[in-house]
């Protein structure tokens, strides 16, 4: 068992929803009928929204822990970091399943948004992201409370979760609201700043340094001495790049990768996103051009949509973005070659391989 042994890996979280469910059966108080009933809608809800993505999240933990014991890890050391890996992964799920609901979005993973599926709605979708939050902790507290490191990894969990909620908000309010509905588009509020700021909190922390932090706190580095200070700060940086790269591939491909192959339908334009590619935009468009973002960006009009992705190929921001792309490359490299212990360099090489030139 290895961070490359996906069925292993999908094994502990067939583990983990049994324990999950039977939580639910132990309810005290609730009838046969009424434990049947959320046993079975909960039983579909699980694997539905939190495993079928690539993984890569909770197999970067796994790959943290080996880096850093420098051996194959024990049966039991392989549970506990695969445990953890799921856990960013629930994490996953729960900002997946809200995030879908606030951007109206329409598929997730090739699937229905969970959201859209007929029988769960808008309604028990909101509620169902809050579950799948609270079931980190109940999982957390049932395999690690004896664990020296156990406060760190809760601490983890809870900043990483605040982080991204900030970085939601950011997102969200690219256009602000007045009187209940979007204020008319400025485009003034899409600026690299801003993009920069959501993007570091949005994406790098829980898609990317959490996990490592997880490995470390897991292995017993201490943030307060002076290896580990140095070793958290080392994965931070790194990770604050990886992830503002991970997050404009993100936005190219929600503009110009095909849903079929993607997995979802991109909605930025519609959404008046503060996107990489929107940002880029305005610093290069002439007066004539920028009319054309002023009369079709956030509008749900598939016409309005095209043109601005006709813009973008206009203005050649795929190709720019193929630039942008080496450039963080060799910034990457560089940093990670500067880490120490050399053989913690493996788990980032290893997260870069999984995010360079991706297709979805």
């Amino acid at each position: 068992m290895s961070s490359t042994d996906k069925e292993a890996f999908l094994a502990v979280y067939k583990e983990i929803e049994a324990e999950l469910i039977a939580d639910i059966q132990n309810l005290p108080a609730l009838s046969d009928n009424v434990k049947k009933q959320l046993i079975e809608y909960y039983s579909v809800c699980l694997p539905y929204t939190v495993p079928g993505g690539k993984m890569t999240r909770g197999l970067t933990v796994i790959k943290g822990v080996e880096v850093l014991k420098q051996r194959a890890l024990t049966e039991k050391e392989y549970k506990d970091a695969a445990i953890l890996g799921w856990q960013v992964e629930w994490l996953q799920a729960f900002f997946l399943v809200a995030d879908d609901i606030m951007d109206a979005s329409i598929t997730r993973r090739g699937s229905p948004c969970w959201y859209k599926c007929p029988n769960v709605t808008q309604d028990n979708a909101i509620n169902d992201a809050l579950i799948l939050e609270n079931m980190i902790y109940q999982t957390l507290r049932r395999h690690f409370k004896k664990h020296p490191s156990y406060v760190q990894i809760l601490e983890l969990f809870i900043d990483t979760t605040f982080q991204t909620e900030v970085g939601q908000h950011i997102d969200t309010n690219g256009t602000p609201y007045a009187e209940g509905k979007r204020a008319p588009l400025d485009l003034s509020r899409f600026t690299l700043d801003r993009y920069q700021g959501c993007v570091r909190y949005k994406t790098c922390y829980y898609s990317f340094y959490l996990s490592c932090a997880l490995a470390l706190a897991y292995c017993g580095y201490d943030p307060d001495s002076a290896e580990g200070k140095a070793l958290y700060k080392k994965a931070e940086d790194v990770c604050m790049i990886l992830g503002e790269y991970f997050q404009i591939q993100d936005d190219v491909l929600d503009a110009f990768a095909p849903p079929e192959v993607l997995g979802k339908i991109g909605t930025d334009i519609e959404d008046a996103k503060c996107s990489w590619l929107v940002c880029k935009a305005l610093e290069l468009v002439s007066d004539e051009q920028k009319k054309v973002l002023e009369e079709h960006y956030g509008k749900h009009d598939p016409e309005g949509v095209q043109k601005v992705k006709d813009l973008y190929k206009e203005l050649q921001l795929e190709e720019l973005y193929h630039t942008y792309e080496e450039e963080k490359k060799k910034t990457c490299d560089d940093l990670i070659a500067q880490i120490e212990p050399e053989s913690f360099q493996d788990l980032f090489k290893f997260l870069l391989g999984k995010i360079y030139k991706r297709q979805k």
